[in-house]
């Protein structure tokens, strides 16, 4: 009679999922070399529209240019319409391409208090089209149609000296993974623009949206860092503090992980033997707090927490040859206890008063 101890062993040899194990396909395809086929996120995207210098007759900031950047709600994305045509060869059926057409895409803004959004439209109108100044000229607009020519006291519609585009081209940057995937709208032209309607009884956001023509798409990739792409990551509302636990935020108090010693060393001798933290002083000062954050977070480790950690990566490498436990949790480790990196919690401003 084989022993239980052997029955285990040939049963895990021969089903080793057990009775309710899954398969892994979607882990494999999503997860494995760093998610790189895992799906993007809709929300994470960037918008950059540049215009043209002489075109800004109403010197719009530079910082408004950039906020309308981060003011855009949604975004389509280029479409394409390409026209076919199938032709008789011999009897046999052949499809040619006859066309492409760029389809219009739409960009909803949210209609800020400052009136930025606005901005955007009132520059363009007053750009392109003479309506808005002699809809400020008394008599412009007075019915004359039986009077000379004497009684036209303004110019209208494109009758206003504008040749050069409004718009240099508009961009939209899809991100992920800490690189970026552009979409550069060539030439584009606001076909229509819609201010929003109003309501007493809704207490929605206020929006105003636009409809884009354009001639071509010009398609880029890279990776993202302050200013790349255009506008992201400025100092305007962006936050640039570091946070507290990337290696210059302070790191942490592990061997292992994205900001633990091992990758502190790495990171500030990798500086130092490729010369980039001579590249200049920001990066100098950026390698020397790496470097002083990594030696204090060194001094405080300890003998339960690097075991722990041992341990844990030891736990993962078991748990991805079996199937999820009775927990129900896959790859999560959970830290030990140290007195040093433990936080006292106490009560304050329980009351509402003051600190």
């Amino acid at each position: 009679m084989t022993s239980k101890a052997l029955r285990q062993f040939v049963s895990g040899l021969t089903n080793p999922k057990g009775n309710l194990g899954d398969f892994a396909h979607a882990s494999r395809l999503y997860i494995d070399s760093d998610l790189r086929l895992a799906p993007k996120r809709k929300f994470n995207y960037h918008v950059v529209f540049k215009i043209n210098p002489i075109a800004n007759r109403s010197n719009f900031r530079d910082q408004h240019v950039n906020e309308i950047n981060m003011l855009v709600k949604t975004a389509d994305l280029p479409k394409f319409t390409i026209q076919t045509e199938t032709l008789n060869q011999y009897n046999r059926k052949k499809v040619v391409q006859t066309k492409i057409d760029y389809q219009p895409i739409n960009i909803k803004f949210h209609d800020d208090n400052l009136g930025v959004v606005g901005q955007l439209w009132k520059n363009y109108y007053g750009y392109y089209y003479g309506d808005t100044t002699a809809a400020t000229i008394s008599g412009a607009y007075k019915r004359n149609a039986t009077e000379g020519s004497s009684a036209i006291r303004a110019r209208y519609g494109l009758d206003n000296n504008s040749s050069a585009p409004f718009f240099e081209y508009i961009a939209i940057y899809q991100m992920a993974k800490r690189a970026y995937y552009g979409y550069k709208l060539i030439n584009p032209m606001i076909s229509s623009w819609s201010h929003d309607s109003l309501d007493y009884s809704a207490s929605a956001p206020s929006e105003q949206s636009m409809q884009i023509v354009y001639e071509s798409v010009a398609y880029d990739t890279g990776y993202v860092r302050p200013g790349t792409p255009p506008g992201f990551g400025g100092p305007e509302h962006y936050d640039t503090v570091p946070s507290p636990i990337s290696l210059i935020g302070g790191g942490t108090r592990t061997l292992f992980g994205q900001a633990g010693v091992l990758a502190g060393a790495e990171a500030v001798f990798g500086a130092l033997g490729s010369g980039a933290a001579f590249d200049s002083p920001a990066s100098f000062i950026s390698t020397a707090i790496t470097a002083v954050n990594t030696y204090q977070n060194a001094k405080n480790l300890t003998k339960a927490g690097v075991k722990a950690e041992v341990t844990n990566i030891a736990v993962k490498g078991l748990t991805s040859l079996r199937p999820v436990g009775t927990s129900g949790l896959r790859d999560v480790s959970f830290p030990v206890s140290d007195p040093k990196t433990v936080t006292t919690a106490t009560p304050r401003n329980l009351g509402g008063g003051g600190p």
